[in-house]
């Protein structure tokens, strides 16, 4: 939480240095309209021109204020220098660095979604807010490429790999997206998870789980991740290892195994009902227990029901 406090704190005063700083600018520096940068950037104006941002019957755009230079600051010194230097550029990989970048977005963007951008974990890592958004893109979210998807496994490329696996969370086919997850900007929970746990962002969908049950599995209670793993998987309903493997992370096989069994050559022709006892042949232990996650019967104490 100190920690947490102090990069709050470092990064408010950031926020007035660099306000003060172009405040300052400002005063030396002189407006010259978006028609003077379109007369050099045309191609920048005309992608500018076909998104939110232009809009200037909407008092909240920048269009409504001072146009390009309401994001990239007064432009007569740029102009002056023919085009080199003296205005923000904005680009990920800028020399003004990430603070100053985020700064200019952070002029309007600092409600909502964006509220917990300070001491975030793509703060953390100094990621501009151009990293992933583009203001002259012309799409939902103002995204740097085509989809949000694509924008994501620019940097996540092991969950990409883990989306690809037989059993995943339906992303790639379109039916989700990243931020039905996970809140980019910053969240208080770990992961970007945008909720107050793992478990409050699974029962969003999976609200037949929850409970409370008569007989609760406790690791369900702690946490949908001690037994499943988010993106993909090569076992079935994103189990992170196979049954009954699984289950014996936590239950031991004594008097009651559940490891793979066969019969042997000399005991050919007996039922393997009497060759193997009570092993759980082939199988695994939700053949009985098939009520995992919790379960309201009366005689279901040991999930079977």
């Amino acid at each position: 939480m100190k920690t947490r406090l102090l990069t709050l704190f470092c990064m408010a005063a950031a926020t007035l240095l660099i306000r003060t700083t172009d405040s300052a600018r400002a005063a030396d520096e002189q407006y010259v309209s978006s028609e003077t940068c379109m007369a050099c950037h045309e191609d920048y104006f005309d992608s500018y021109q076909k998104n939110r941002h232009s809009i200037a019957a909407d008092p909240r755009t920048p269009e409504a204020q001072m146009g390009c230079e309401s994001c990239h600051g007064p432009g007569s010194e740029h102009v002056d220098a023919d085009g080199e230097g003296g205005i923000l550029s904005l680009k990920a990989d800028s020399a003004d660095g990430p603070v100053v970048n985020n700064a200019a977005c952070l002029q309007c963007h600092s409600k909502g979604g964006q509220a917990l951008w300070h001491g975030s974990e793509h703060e953390g890592r100094s990621l501009s807010c151009t990293s992933c958004h583009s203001t002259h893109k012309n799409n939902a979210q103002n995204l740097a490429y085509a989809s949000q998807e694509e924008t994501c496994r620019q940097c996540h490329k092991p969950v990409r790999a883990e989306l690809m696996r037989q059993s995943h969370h339906p992303i790639r086919e379109g039916k989700m997206r990243c931020s039905d997850c996970h809140n980019a900007h910053g969240t208080i929970a770990d992961k970007l998870v945008d909720a107050q746990s793992v478990n409050t962002k699974c029962f969003e969908c999976h609200a037949d789980l929850r409970g409370p049950f008569l007989w609760e599995h406790p690791p369900v209670v702690e946490a949908c991740l001690s037994c499943h793993t988010p993106h993909g998987s090569s076992r079935n309903a994103l189990l992170n290892a196979k049954t009954p493997y699984l289950c014996q992370r936590c239950h031991s096989n004594a008097s009651h195994p559940g490891g793979l069994g066969a019969r042997s050559s000399a005991d050919a022709g007996e039922s393997v009902y009497r060759v193997l006892n009570n092993r759980v042949f082939y199988r695994d232990c939700l053949n009985c227990h098939v009520a995992i996650h919790g379960t309201n019967h009366p005689s279901g104490k040991s999930l079977v029901r």
